[in-house]
């Protein structure tokens, strides 16, 4: 520990005590000092060129400049072990979101009986640029009022652990005013369902709702921009209904609109970026877990200037006023206006899955409002169909009932029922139908118009041209409607000619011998 300075007076009562004739060792007792010190000052003050009585005029931090050399901190061994780290305390602070607090608590873990924070601050003075102070006074807030929302400037990363690729994340911050109680996670990209999701977190993370929802004026919240009235995106709108909240977005370009949140991304590149400098992370989990670590630590630490931290402020004062969060969580509804295909069916979503619609309303336009798990179908104001949400690409989801009678039967197909219908024409037929579905690389469905064509072709054609024709395809193992239709219109006339052939080479094939009369007979 650095020996204290003399206090000034004290100083001033020595040099008034030698005037007046009293001896060291008597000022020593008076004033609680060794009379080595009290030799040490006199000794100073009759070398200095002013003089006891100049000296006596001087003001206290005068002549403590005089005395002790300006400041005594310069004489501690910590100082020597302080210099020895300034040249790695100038390269540190130049890195982006380093403050001189985190270098003091890293400092401090180092060396534990190092300098305390304003003595750290105090001598790494010189290497730092003084800050503009601020002529903004203070806001004050009503609990619960609003949430500021904003997106931090620089971005975190994770490494892909598959590809080896380097993935960059958006760092959303929310903060209610009143307390400062912040809430920071990361999200893949700004996009509006990622928007929302971090929107709604926020509110769980507190929760409950504020009164005003504040968000910064990117495309996710406003979908037109105005000076006097922004259009909001209707995500951000079915958001704030869903909690009973409302939403004023910041003026474009006005920054102390948001200034506590603002001060919070400000907060979050010195508590957890510069703290997670010089680590690697491999998933957006593992990453986001990391700053709710490091959020807590920030929201526990207290404030400056205040004997509270903002996880105490927010228990006390802000939460009781929040508004109670709904029974089910929110999800994210998308709109779409569609028109009805003569399938009856509607085309959505990415995955351009297939919803049914009631077929009287076929060539119509309906509207679709969907989440993550349900679909619902209006039209002229009225909900006319309900569906589970399916990812299946290309898939349908249908109701029965929604159908037309002839698509109905459709989908009521399956092999057997062809094969059932088959079989009414014998067993030949119903071996061709068998044929047909046998094949296992695609789907049955695939068949099905094949199956109708060669149903009708036993309709409408003459039941021995037909069933010619199929055990020939079956000779063939060519059990399907075109080759079967071919035969039928040329009323297997090749086959037959061909057979015609084969029968006349086989009759010439056959061997002569004595058994046979006429000129060909052997002699």
């Amino acid at each position: 520990m650095a020996t204290q300075p003399t206090k000034m007076n004290i100083i001033k009562q020595v040099l008034t005590g030698h005037k007046n004739g009293l001896s060291v060792r008597k000022m020593a007792d008076m004033y609680s000092i060794s009379p080595t010190t009290v030799q040490r000052y006199l000794k100073m003050a009759s070398e200095d060129p002013l003089g006891i009585d100049a000296l006596l005029r001087l003001e206290d931090p005068e002549l403590n400049h005089r005395f002790n050399g300006g400041n005594p901190a310069y004489c501690d061994r910590r100082f020597e072990d302080f210099k020895t780290r300034i040249a790695y305390f100038e390269q540190e602070l130049k890195k982006p979101n380093m403050t001189t607090y985190l270098l003091w608590e890293e400092y401090r873990r180092e060396v534990p009986d190092g300098y305390g924070l304003t003595q750290f601050r105090y001598h790494l003075k010189q290497n730092t640029v003084a800050v503009k102070p601020s002529t903004v006074l203070k806001a004050f807030h009503q609990p619960a009022g609003k949430m500021y929302i904003d997106f931090a400037g620089n971005r975190l990363s994770y490494v892909d652990m598959e590809t080896g690729e380097i993935v960059y994340v958006e760092t959303f911050a929310a903060v209610l005013p009143c307390s400062g109680y912040t809430f920071i996670t990361c999200i893949p990209s700004q996009g509006i369902e990622h928007f929302l999701g971090a929107v709604d977190a926020a509110i769980r993370f507190f929760g409950g709702a504020p009164r005003v929802l504040v968000p910064d004026n990117l495309r996710s919240a406003v979908k037109v921009f105005d000076k006097w009235s922004p259009t909001l995106t209707d995500g951000l709108n079915d958001l704030a209904t869903h909690y009973g909240c409302c939403t004023l977005p910041a003026r474009v370009r006005k920054p102390k609109d948001k200034a506590l949140v603002e001060d919070a991304v400000h907060k979050s590149y010195m508590r957890i970026y510069a703290p997670l400098r010089n680590r690697v992370f491999h998933s957006m989990q593992e990453l986001n877990d990391a700053v709710a670590g490091l959020l807590e630590q920030y929201n526990s630490r207290r404030m400056q200037g205040c004997d509270y931290s903002r996880v105490e402020r927010f228990l006390a004062v802000e939460k009781p006023e929040l508004l109670p969060l709904p029974a089910q969580r929110y999800q994210m509804k998308r709109h779409a206006l569609l028109t009805v295909a003569p399938n009856s069916f509607i085309q959505l979503g990415r995955e351009r899955h297939h919803y049914s619609v009631p077929s009287r309303l076929i060539g119509n336009k309906v509207e679709a409002i969907f989440t993550d798990t349900q679909v619902r179908i209006f039209h002229s104001g009225a909900c006319v169909a309900t569906h589970m949400r399916s990812f299946k690409h290309g898939g349908y989801t249908w109701v029965k009932e929604h159908l037309p009678s002839q698509s109905q039967a459709y989908y009521e197909y399956s092999p057997q029922y062809f094969i059932d219908k088959g079989a009414r024409y014998g067993a030949v037929v119903e071996h061709v139908l068998r044929e047909l579905f046998s094949a296992t690389d695609r789907p049955a469905e695939v068949y099905y118009r094949s199956a109708q064509g060669i149903l009708a072709l036993a309709r409408d054609t003459e039941p021995e041209v037909f069933l010619l024709a199929c055990q020939i395809a079956i000779q063939y193992g060519k059990c399907n409607y075109p080759f079967i239709s071919n035969l039928v219109k040329s009323r297997c006339q090749g086959y037959l000619a061909l057979q015609k052939k084969e029968d006349g080479v086989r009759q010439a094939a056959i061997p002569l011998h004595a058994n046979i009369r006429g000129s060909q007979a052997y002699k």
